[in-house]
């Protein structure tokens, strides 16, 4: 069973990954805490905090192994495995995203896109084929949909956001700007405004 952890944390081990990714690539075996910590932007206290969460996983004066760790946090994680998403409304974003390499190689695969305006509809984006909300029922449950994304704004976004819900998914990402309530119970729906990090600059630079 999986340990339940704070959101923050979360954050972080999934940062954690990402290193361990890079120094895999480059055939490192071991890393000690703290040039891991020093990479991953944290204290070597908040390190071992983070991963005493989960088991012991370094050995003293030694340090992590590299894949092990990387292994065990994807595990935690939930990127040991193959997740299929469909991107609900297109946009500059939503292309961007099914041009994104980076999440294949994170287990996270987009099977179908839908829209609702004729020009779109029909066409393959990056081997991805635009289906129309009409179809969305069909289409999540023979794709085996389990995420939805959705980058449009309102009105559209809490439309497709009910379509998704009723049509099975069990999860949404809204990365359209107005923040979205989950559309019925048991579905899981976050909001990640890609824009806020800038306030959290101009914030620092002032």
């Amino acid at each position: 069973m999986k340990p339940r952890l704070p959101e923050v944390t979360l954050y972080r081990l999934a940062f954690y990954v990402r290193v361990l990714e890079r120094l895999s690539r480059e055939g490192r075996e071991l890393v000690r805490s703290e040039e891991l910590a020093r990479l991953c932007g944290v204290s070597p206290a908040q390190l071992r905090k983070d991963l005493s969460y989960l088991g012991g996983f370094g050995v003293r004066g030694v340090g992590y192994q590299v894949k092990s760790l990387e292994r065990q946090l994807k595990r935690i994680l939930g990127r040991d495995r193959l997740w299929h998403l469909a991107l609900a409304g297109i946009n500059d974003l939503g292309l961007a995203l099914l041009s994104d390499r980076r999440l294949s190689r994170m287990g996270l695969r987009f099977v179908a896109a839908f829209d609702w305006r004729e020009e779109w509809i029909g066409r393959i984006v990056q081997e991805v084929y635009v289906y129309s909300v009409d179809q969305m029922s069909y289409i999540v449950r023979e794709s085996e949909v389990e995420i939805g994304v959705l980058t449009v704004e309102e009105p559209p976004a809490r439309e497709m956001a009910r379509r998704l819900s009723e049509a099975g998914v069990r999860a949404i990402l809204n990365l359209g700007p107005e923040p979205l309530e989950a559309p019925e119970e048991g579905i899981i729906l976050r909001n990640a405004d890609l824009t806020l990090p800038f306030d959290l600059l101009t914030y620092a630079l002032s």
